[in-house]
């Protein structure tokens, strides 16, 4: 059953009509996780004594009910003396997941609830079309925020803060804000702290925040792939090419970014005080980095760095052929740099 969009988090926070399983669907992973959250409190409201815990939320992988489908009847059967109530949560789900579904929902347990993530679904999706054909299970798209939604969101998030914005400055940064609601969420977030004690954000308070935030968000995408976090790294990836940054820019920002990271670890073989190298480097290092360098240089070698910079000149080369796609090119890159940092 196919709840309609504009009764979607109606539906989220009171969970009416009851539901053996939840399909949530899209291209927006953060209202994906957003709804997702809301469904399990609104499961849970009305326990009493215990409430939410490890023991009654169950994450699995697609994989692993793909390969062994009996672990999701078993695991819902199993519901805790402690707690009346189960949640299992399911990621990466797709159409290769339709079997073991299909055989729960022939008979589901009346005290769990199943959660399917997904990413976007075709209409043709046997996994969609599995939940859009049952009696009681729910399916409900989670697409991207449409302009108007993003403008309500701003208008409502500054006067919640008692931040003045015209409209010129609210469509300015609507513009800005883009398709994952996690993302547009922080950034609102982040504007509201620009505006600090004047409580008031105009058009040009608005075109130097998101000047600043070009070379930060670069900076974020190379501190979450040399930390192996690679799915948020590519939802910053996204913000700076939607943002129109070249992709030689942001493999360059990266290429200087490392080889500052080996002049550092080349220094802590003569010098094991790693605040005395931050202090006196060249160029100076802005002193809210120097935190996350420190984490970087903790988890990095020399041949590690030398690694991914191979990796991205040749990916700078790629870049600059005929014919190529350099958005795809940066991804790939960023993959490889961030499965190096995993290691």
């Amino acid at each position: 059953m196919k709840i309609p969009n504009y009764k979607i988090d109606q539906y989220c926070k009171g969970l009416t009509p009851k539901a053996p399983a939840i399909l949530l669907y899209g291209q927006d992973y953060g209202l994906i996780s957003e709804r997702s959250s809301l469904i399990i409190n609104s499961f849970f409201s009305n326990i009493i004594n215990g409430g939410i815990n490890s023991l009654n939320i169950v994450d699995f992988s697609a994989a692993s009910i793909i390969s062994n489908p009996e672990e999701l009847e078993i695991e819902a059967s199993s519901i805790s003396l402690l707690n009346s109530k189960k949640v299992i949560r399911i990621k990466d789900a797709a159409d290769s997941s339709y079997a073991a579904l299909e055989d729960y929902l022939l008979k589901p347990y009346q005290d769990c609830l199943v959660i399917v993530l997904s990413e976007n679904l075709s209409p043709r999706s046997k996994l969609r079309k599995l939940f859009e054909g049952h009696n009681e299970a729910i399916i409900l798209p989670c697409y991207s925020d449409e302009k108007k939604n993003i403008l309500n969101l701003i208008e409502s998030s500054l006067k919640a803060e008692g931040i003045n914005i015209d409209d010129d400055s609210k469509l300015l940064l609507a513009n800005y804000l883009g398709i994952d609601r996690l993302i547009t969420k922080a950034e609102i977030e982040k504007a509201i702290l620009y505006a600090g004690k004047l409580k008031k954000l105009s058009i040009d308070d608005i075109s130097a925040f998101l000047s600043d935030q070009a070379s930060i968000n670069i900076d974020n995408l190379y501190d979450l792939s040399l930390i192996g976090d690679i799915e948020n790294a590519y939802r910053v990836l996204f913000r700076i090419q939607k943002e129109g940054v070249p992709a030689i820019q942001i493999i360059r920002a990266f290429i200087r970014q490392l080889q500052n990271l080996y002049s550092i670890l080349y220094s802590l073989s003569v010098d094991s005080n790693i605040n005395n190298i931050l202090d006196n480097f060249k160029p100076p290092i802005y002193f809210k980095r120097k935190a996350y360098i420190k984490k970087h240089a903790a988890k990095w070698s020399l041949s590690k760095i030398n690694k991914a910079l191979l990796l991205l000149e040749s990916a700078e080369f790629s870049c600059k052929l005929p014919k190529s796609n350099p958005d795809i090119i940066t991804k790939q890159a960023i993959l490889s740099v961030g499965l190096i940092g995993k290691n």
